[in-house]
């Protein structure tokens, strides 16, 4: 009778586990995040599911769909209008002289691939006409490359903060989200579209890749960047690792399973590339995942905290200067065209 029960629950459990969206293989937990660390009054936690073949994770179970906009419902987040300001010389005073040095280092070995004005100059196909960023905030990042267009930037944006201020600097953003876009900018086709940390906030990202990819124009080039949850800083800090920010994301990518998105959605990907050395050794960096692992354990966080920190960044340091880009880089970032 007990065989029979534990194979029971061995059965309902199979069925209730999660498939990956990927390969519909099963997912299995991987990480427990105790409390959302920019809302410490919610004390859920929240479960980080994997599956290894297609090396893609996703939280579970999936929050519906007027949950999410809750989540985002922070004074200081960056893409609202009301950004916070960071106090950079007391971070440095923070740091240390250990953690100063160790920061400059680091920027001996920055090979990534920023998104400067240069770079998008660079991969904006000649003669292109029209862009369009989905999850473009207040618009910073379009005024960019907008020099680099014949007509016009165009964006999506799904929080009425951040749109509204795009407006105000006159720039043409209208709301919505990647799995619902709005009529207004479907009139017409692609030759730029952007996701700049934008999937892995999307409850359905391979949808959020066809949208994108039905509106691209023919000889159009799709940039999709995310954080890169093969990287060893990521490995090393787990549930405080800065990029991490359960629940507003969603989903966890690796280089493979970003480009397996992209295929799913019927994209082609033509390059990845990848970008955030340097910064994982920034001040402001090294504060940051201090508050995050101190608020996980329910308190505030020290200049004990910090020492940890800058500790932890000279380790990643000697394990990271001269390896791998996908173990070296907090994003990577893949560039795609219609199939």
């Amino acid at each position: 009778m007990k065989d029979f029960v534990r194979v029971l629950e061995t059965q309902t459990a199979e069925r209730t586990r999660p498939e990956c969206p990927l390969n519909s293989e099963p997912m299995h937990p991987v990480l427990t995040v105790p409390i959302d660390w920019r809302r410490p009054s919610d004390r859920r936690p929240w479960q980080i599911w994997w599956n290894d073949s297609a090396a893609f994770g996703q939280v579970h179970p999936r929050p519906a769909v007027d949950e999410v906009a809750s989540f985002y419902d922070l004074e200081d987040y960056y893409t609202h209008a009301e950004r916070v300001e960071h106090d950079s010389d007391a971070e440095r005073r923070q740091v240390g002289i250990l953690g100063r040095a160790i920061g400059s280092l680091a920027s001996h070995f920055e090979r990534g691939a920023e998104p400067t004005a240069d770079w998008w100059q660079s991969i904006i196909p000649a003669g292109a006409q029209n862009s369009l960023e989905i999850g473009c905030g207040d618009g910073d990042r379009m005024q960019t490359y907008q020099p680099f267009l014949a007509q016009g930037v165009r964006g999506v944006e799904p929080d009425p903060r951040a749109v509204r201020v795009a407006r105000e600097r006159g720039l043409d953003v209208h709301q919505g989200t990647a799995e619902d876009l709005p009529d207004a900018i479907k009139d017409r086709r692609y030759d730029l579209i952007a996701f700049v940390h934008v999937l892995e906030h999307t409850l359905d990202p391979v949808l959020s890749l066809k949208n994108a990819g039905a509106l691209l124009a023919d000889g159009g080039i799709m940039s999709v960047e995310v954080p890169n949850n093969a990287c060893e800083g990521a490995r090393m800090m787990g549930e405080a690792w800065r990029w991490l920010d359960v629940p507003r994301h969603l989903n966890f990518f690796t280089p493979d399973s970003l480009a397996a998105c992209a295929e799913a959605a019927g994209l082609t990907v033509r390059a990845v590339l990848f970008r955030g050395y340097v910064r994982q050794f920034m001040p402001d960096w090294l504060v940051d995942e201090a508050r995050i692992g101190a608020e996980l354990n329910g308190r505030k966080a020290g200049q004990a905290d910090i020492d940890r920190q800058v500790r932890h960044s000279a380790r990643l340091f000697a394990r990271t200067a001269l390896a791998k880009p996908a173990q070296k880089y907090d994003s990577v970032r893949i560039l795609c065209s219609r199939a």
